[in-house]
């Protein structure tokens, strides 16, 4: 449950980092063009996240249209060495880079899992198969670390290009030749592997269900979905019918903010995700305006296009808009330590957006 000293937390986070990122002498070079154009100095105006709107918003294009180290801070360039360097998957245009230090990395995208996976009882410790992608991508780095963060050897894999299959046609041959492709490694695998945890996107953990025998489908114990959307219906599906022994959990996220984690597996639950930490900020634009209103934080039940914003030392996004339409809610009152920033409730893709997948950790 948030309180006063997280409130307190979270406004010295957001005054740390703007005076990293728009400091005139060794500020990030993005956020100093930006600083030019604003007729205000961010480092004394804006005080609290409600001041975040004053900053405009950002379009994820518009940071791949610019070099990975306009949106570093200057000293970090000569700490090269630490940076953990990833590209996004290029779903609603061209892919853009960006970078964490590796404690940021962790807060990003281990510690949510780890913190989340114990919370609802996720089994640690055993043989985990990721099927996703690997390359410029985050996610495989992020299946590495988890893994061996609960107790377990890095996963088996198989290698999945989300780029060349947003290529093939939906339900073509070659769609689903490729999709196959993917399915016959991984049913290779669970065949020799005693493999305990999946972890893919919703589509091929359903491939998998529907061609593994039952005594393969009957030992797995977690399941943890990513990648694409997945709907409360599809979730109950296969929760009841193809992995009724495992626990199912699933992650919203991507590579520029990272991942965030449910903190409820009951089965037909509403699908809702929360932050852990308090170096994202999630929130909408207002739909009042058209959808083309300031960004709006903090407001339990508010609607709209989600937008958020991302608070780090290596790269600051502020008020970053995404493809889908959300709901903001709190946390559940027993949320874990760590998990008091306002999540998200049903993602779904904006009308624009709708042939698109939701938010993706690829």
């Amino acid at each position: 449950m948030k309180t006063l000293a997280d409130d307190i937390a979270i406004e010295v986070r957001l005054r740390d980092v703007l005076a990293i990122h728009f400091d005139p002498e060794n500020g990030s070079p993005y956020w100093l063009d930006r600083a030019s154009e604003l007729g205000f100095d961010p480092r004394v105006e804006v005080k609290c996240v409600a001041d975040l709107a004053r900053l405009g918003t950002m379009d994820p294009t518009d940071i791949a249209t610019r070099g990975l180290e306009e949106f570093l801070p200057r000293p970090l360039l000569d700490r090269k060495g630490e940076l953990i360097v990833a590209q996004t998957g290029g779903t609603l245009g061209q892919p853009a880079w960006t970078a964490y230090l590796e404690n940021e990395f962790r807060e990003a995208f281990v510690d949510p899992f780890v913190v989340a996976a114990k919370h609802v009882e996720f089994p640690a410790g055993g043989t985990w198969l990721y099927v996703g992608p690997s390359g410029p991508h985050i996610i495989d780095r992020a299946a590495d670390a988890i893994a061996r963060s609960t107790g377990s050897m890095t996963p088996f894999s198989v290698d999945f290009d989300p780029r060349w299959a947003r290529k093939l046609v939906t339900a073509s041959f070659a769609s689903k030749r490729y999709l196959q492709h993917i399915v016959d490694q991984a049913l290779a695998i669970l065949k020799s592997q005693a493999i305990t945890i999946l972890f893919s996107t919703p589509v091929v953990i359903r491939s998998l269900a529907d061609s593994m025998p039952s005594e393969h489908r009957d030992r797995i114990r977690g399941v943890h979905y990513g990648g694409m959307a997945i709907t409360s219906g599809e979730m109950k599906s296969v929760q009841r019918e193809a992995f009724p022994n495992a626990v199912h959990l699933s992650g919203y996220g991507n590579t520029l903010f990272g991942c965030c984690l449910e903190l409820g597996v009951a089965v037909g639950r509403e699908l809702t995700y929360y932050p852990h930490g308090d170096r994202i900020l999630f929130g909408v634009l207002d739909e009042q305006a058209g959808g083309a209103g300031d960004p709006i934080y903090g407001r339990v039940g508010a609607t709209g296009p989600l937008v958020f914003s991302r608070l780090d030392e290596t790269v600051l996004l502020i008020n970053v808009l995404e493809r889908d339409c959300v709901r903001l809610c709190d946390p559940p009152t027993k949320a874990p330590a760590g998990f008091w920033l306002m999540g998200v409730a049903s993602p779904t893709p904006r009308v624009e957006h709708r042939n698109l997948a939701s938010v993706s950790l690829y």
